[in-house]
């Protein structure tokens, strides 16, 4: 079951997904940037792996390239095919530094969640990225997530925050 991403209780510790960051970062959910504030005013502790900025980094990336018109869908592998490209880019920064700079707590992905992770996978049949996070809420104790992701929504012991204002 998912509750409302403003429902987190505050004081409550929660793992927030890429998709949090890109649509409250980018003012594409009013609800992903009032949690996003929250957890910077340390109403709630937002915790992210490195991993997860790493994603969200790349998103943004790839959402600039779209968005100055370099390429369509296909924008990694145009921008994996064209460097000076990459070089021109640096909207999508400003997003990843305004993340870094946001009152979280950052977590490092170890061996173990690594290899606990395929147990995740295969109870929840998950998909790598986000078996990873479940394994590292279950090491680092943490029972919700914020995301706008349906997958975490069967996998036992956790409790699922969602924004409403993406389709």
């Amino acid at each position: 079951m998912t509750s409302p991403l403003n429902a987190v209780p505050a004081g409550s510790n929660i793992l927030v997904d890429a998709n949090i960051f890109i649509h409250g970062l980018s003012a594409k959910s009013a609800q992903c940037k009032a949690f996003l504030g929250r957890c910077s005013k340390e109403e709630v502790t937002g915790v992210a792996l490195f991993e997860t900025v790493n994603d969200a980094t790349y998103q943004f990336m790839k959402g600039e390239a779209v968005q100055k018109g370099f390429c369509s869908g296909q924008a990694m592998k145009y921008l994996a095919e064209h460097p000076d490209v990459v070089g021109k880019l640096a909207d999508y920064w400003v997003n990843a530094e305004r993340l870094l700079a946001l009152n979280l707590l950052f977590v490092p992905v170890d061996e173990e969640i690594v290899r606990s992770a395929q147990a995740e996978r295969v109870s929840a049949g998950l998909m790598t990225n986000d078996s990873i996070m479940v394994a590292a809420m279950r090491k680092y104790g943490i029972p919700r997530i914020a995301t706008h992701d349906r997958q975490f929504e069967g996998v036992a012991g956790l409790t699922v925050f969602s924004p409403s204002d993406i389709p």
